[in-house]
């Protein structure tokens, strides 16, 4: 039984934006709040990388102030009032009015009293969300009794090259979006007295499942809110469903298999709901066999795992550009060989890619295919570690055309099996096809493994004992994606070799 909530003392910025995407995830955080499950890695990454960000912006700003975080906001608002009158530009100034309660980044004087609120963010550009981020402030801050003459976003510049120490004053772009700001003010007094009678209230609010649950991030709560649906064949398998799956599920239908055979369906979504009524999969060996035509011994599997940090953390990078710290390569010789393993796992925080590039130009011969899932990927790391390295340039620009995606085949629909629930990633792709996945690994999927390398690597109060754990589990995954590719394609030449 649900319990009455306490009175929501005041509704934070963050709170505030959750609300506008979800209700219920309001209440939530407000009401039952322990089943909210924790963020991912690979989202704690990105809250501790916006820190970070933020941290550097205030550098623009040598005679700052921060005022010192006290987490009662009325407290906090009171010393604020008082930082005003030093008229220096402030950071992480708290503000409430009446029940909304709001920090700004950058809090910067100008003239006749007025103030330029600053927002930093750790994105390339400016995006949707930040405008109803900092109408928000504004409406605080304005109500608390701070003028505020301009409002801007302050954001990564996404072709910043960092060349020895950063530089603030390169690494970060501003935009106005005063006017945006102020034309999304004049809605946020209702919408603040709207989302705290839902936080107060008794009862959760009954919120269908929608476009929101995505956008304009995952909300933390779609196990809960989607647990309704069908395990085996649910609507939102469907291959680039979008809007589609929740006009069907408006209509009644929840499964794949009682989509009406009126419906207009692309031909991939056609042979997905084929597949999955039949319960079979779907095999185009001819085409299968002309992708496999293109596949020259001896074959290269490459994988590369990548960090992707907001502030470069080596030299002749950009900002979020991926950067290998990380890769396997399966070498098959020929028909029927067994697979020899290489790999390589950066040791430290030095940059990884000249050693990268040095090794993988020994071991990759000069004839061959070299097999990666999604191959544009691995393309684009060694493009952009030859950049920085340019006596590679050549040799990887040699390597253009002999790489065979395997994607190809899955994301072409000429195989689709049920057990791959609507997706053609590796992930998926391995156990229907293969028999084996991912699951019981220290680390199995991508993003957990970004988050982990970056956590032992540059974080703090990490001991050997943990590290040595993580780089494990890194090298048993990695070698997973790769020896899994090699599996796939043996059976796909199985496949075709039975039709």
């Amino acid at each position: 039984m649900l319990q009455p909530s306490r009175p929501a003392a005041f509704l934070s910025k963050s709170k505030y934006l959750r609300g506008l995407q979800c209700p219920k995830l309001l209440w939530y955080e407000y009401n039952r709040k322990k089943d909210i499950p924790p963020p991912e890695p690979v989202i704690q990454l990105a809250f501790d990388e916006g820190k970070k960000v933020g941290k550097l912006a205030q550098e623009l700003y040598p005679d700052g102030v921060l005022v010192e975080r006290l987490w009662d906001p009325q407290k906090q608002h009171e010393r604020s009032i008082e930082k005003l009158k030093l008229r220096k530009t402030l950071f992480e100034a708290g503000f409430v009015h009446q029940r909304a309660y709001a920090l700004a980044d950058i809090l910067a004087p100008v003239e006749n009293d007025y103030w330029d609120l600053i927002e930093v963010k750790s994105s390339t550009g400016v995006k949707e969300e930040h405008l109803h981020d900092a109408a928000f402030q504004m409406y605080v801050y304005e109500g608390a009794g701070v003028k505020i003459d301009k409002c801007c976003v302050m954001y990564v510049n996404g072709d910043y090259v960092r060349r020895g120490k950063i530089e603030p004053e390169k690494f970060f772009l501003k935009e106005d979006i005063t006017r945006q700001s102020r034309i999304l003010m004049r809605k946020i007094g209702s919408a603040v007295d709207t989302l705290l009678k839902v936080v107060a209230g008794k009862d959760m609010p009954e919120i269908k499942i929608g476009p929101h649950c995505r956008s304009p991030r995952d909300c933390p709560l779609q196990d809960i809110c989607w647990s309704f649906l069908p395990d085996q064949d649910n609507i939102f398998l469907l291959y680039s469903g979008g809007k589609r799956s929740f006009e069907l599920l408006e209509e009644g239908v929840d499964k794949l298999t009682e989509i009406p055979d009126d419906y207009k369906l692309n031909y991939k979504q056609v042979i997905q709901v084929e597949a999955h009524r039949l319960k079979e999969a779907y095999i185009d060996r001819e085409a299968l066999r002309e992708f496999l035509e293109g596949a020259r011994y001896p074959l290269y599997f490459l994988d590369f795992e990548t960090i992707r940090p907001a502030i470069p953390v080596y030299d002749l990078t950009r900002p979020h550009e991926p950067i290998p710290f990380q890769y396997s390569l399966n070498v098959v010789a020929g028909e029927g060989a067994q697979p020899i393993h290489h790999s390589y796992l950066a040791p430290g925080k030095s940059d990884p890619r000249p050693e990268i590039l040095r090794q993988l130009k020994e071991l990759i011969g000069q004839e061959g295919s070299i097999v990666a899932y999604s191959a544009s990927f691995e393309k684009l790391c060694l493009r952009k570690a030859a950049e920085a390295n340019p006596e590679y340039r050549d040799w990887v620009k040699s390597l253009s055309d002999r790489f065979l995606d395997l994607l190809e085949p899955f994301q072409k629909f000429n195989y689709y099996h049920p057990a791959q629930a609507g997706s053609a990633s590796l992930k998926a792709v391995l156990p229907a096809i293969t028999g084996e996945s991912y699951e019981g690994m220290g680390i199995a999927e991508g993003g957990t493994a970004s988050a982990e390398y970056y956590r032992v690597t540059f974080g703090n109060k990490v001991s050997d004992q943990e590290s040595a754990r993580v780089r494990k589990a890194l090298e048993d995954y990695c070698e997973m994606d790769t020896m899994g590719m090699v599996k796939i394609l043996e059976v796909l030449k199985r496949i075709t070799k039975e039709g």
